[in-house]
């Protein structure tokens, strides 16, 4: 592909455009349009292979209707069943006297237990519960370990604020005898 370059007058003469410089962009414009032609027509070719191709593979795609490819998924998995437990006589037996046991207790055994814990039951090793009488203990360690600490940190101010109005006494005691024996 020829490229042409335009020379951009600099004088007012020069800015006239002659016979023979509109021939020459006439032919320029010419020579460019033939010269992109064969371009044109191979992308044109191109796109109506590639154009081709796609409608060819569109079509032989058959197109299916979304409930068939739902129901085709559907097919295909398996539900979730939930399978009964044979037990035998002796499972049986035990879940009921479990269950008897639980079922045996009083609305007081119930009432007893909610107020004294676990260790009022009959099993020995059962502890009872005692995380909220800790926290509580430990909380109020706490507090009184912070008012012993506060109230050592208010004498040990009041001795340092003694211990500056003695120097200060002091600096005026000897400051004054200075000054005394100064006049002397």
């Amino acid at each position: 592909m020829r490229t042409k370059a335009y020379l951009v007058p600099t004088s007012p003469a020069s800015s006239r455009v002659t016979k023979t410089t509109r021939k020459r962009r006439k032919l320029w414009r010419v020579s460019s349009e033939t010269d992109l032609e064969p371009f044109i027509k191979e992308i044109l070719d191109k796109w109506k292979i590639c154009h081709n191709r796609e409608a060819a593979a569109s079509s032989s795609k058959p197109t299916l209707d979304v409930e068939v490819q739902l129901a085709k998924l559907l097919e295909g998995q398996k539900l979730a069943t939930k399978e009964e437990r044979a037990y035998t006589e002796e499972e049986r037996r035990i879940k009921e006297q479990i269950l008897s046991q639980y079922s045996q207790l009083s609305e007081s055994e119930h009432d007893d237990d909610d107020e004294e814990g676990a260790a009022s039951s009959s099993d020995p090793k059962l502890v009872k519960n005692t995380n909220v009488a800790d926290v509580l203990a430990l909380a109020k360690e706490k507090r009184e370990q912070a008012r012993l600490e506060s109230q050592q940190k208010k004498e040990k101010d009041k001795q340092d604020r003694e211990k500056q109005r003695q120097l200060r006494e002091e600096k005026k005691e000897k400051r004054k005898t200075v000054k005394g024996e100064r006049r002397r």
